[in-house]
């Protein structure tokens, strides 16, 4: 009777425990999961305020509903765009279907002359964009924003990314990875599908290696290679302290 009773008492405990364990792990899961917007793109602040483009359908040529998370719910902010970046201070910019360019202010958007495929800013609108000119084989001509125009700089690519002190890195369209230094680019070894980069070189990309249905794998930059985190996803954002943000392949947002 005792071995019994004592051999109850065991698997009640393990039971509890394995509940206990699974509830931590819903629980985390929560914490890392912001639910309600299906995104496309994302970009965030170093406050950890992501913005989102949604899942559509396209509106007019092709474009996406913006949407920023209020720390318990995604907020629907008047607008259109394909692409979007974040200032560290939490500004966001955008490129709309037309290749506009729009930057936050107040309460509006201010448009900013110059014709985009893609978009990246760090601290004080040190913004880079990917111009509408193809170079043929690499991707598309590098702008850095000067006063009130654009500087061309040497090199093409098809996703950007900057640090928070204005720093690029690059993917062209074969996928391999640079980044800017001085005046000139440096190769950093991978295969990279998108990036996103913080502050001291902690940046990440999604490789070239498919992780699941239609996703990519998730790495992250160690300073001498790319070490490799579990799950996959589509797009990738990463904030000044060098978190990293993942769309997966369903649209859904986490932080990692």
């Amino acid at each position: 009777m005792m071995r019994i009773q004592l051999l109850q008492i065991f698997i009640a405990i393990v039971s509890l425990s394995l509940v206990t364990t699974q509830c931590m792990n819903q629980k985390a899961q929560v914490q890392n999961h912001f639910p309600g917007a299906c995104a496309t793109d994302i970009g965030v602040g170093d406050r950890g305020i992501p913005w989102v483009l949604g899942c559509g359908p396209p509106v007019g040529k092709g474009d996406y509903y913006i949407f920023s998370w209020n720390a318990s719910k995604w907020d629907m902010i008047p607008g259109v765009a394909v692409r979007i970046a974040v200032e560290p201070d939490g500004t966001p910019w955008i490129v709309n279907a037309g290749q506009q360019i729009y930057k936050r202010s107040a309460n509006g958007w201010q448009q900013v002359a110059g014709c985009a495929r893609d978009i990246a800013v760090g601290q004080n609108s040190s913004a880079w964009i990917l111009g509408c000119k193809s170079t043929g084989t690499d991707g598309f001509e590098i702008y850095t924003r000067s006063g009130s125009g654009w500087d061309r700089v040497a090199g093409a690519a098809t996703k950007i990314a900057v640090e928070p002190d204005g720093t690029p890195w690059i993917i062209n369209t074969g996928g391999q990875i640079y980044k800017r230094s001085a005046t000139s680019w440096k190769q950093i070894p991978g295969c990279a599908k998108d990036i996103g980069v913080g502050q001291n070189d902690s940046a990440w990309i999604l490789g070239c290696t498919s992780a699941g249905a239609g996703g990519f794998e998730i790495q992250s930059w160690n300073g001498s290679k790319w070490r490799t985190i579990p799950g996959s996803a589509t797009g990738i954002a990463v904030e000044a302290n060098g978190t990293a943000w993942v769309i997966n392949v369903e649209g859904k947002t986490f932080r990692l």
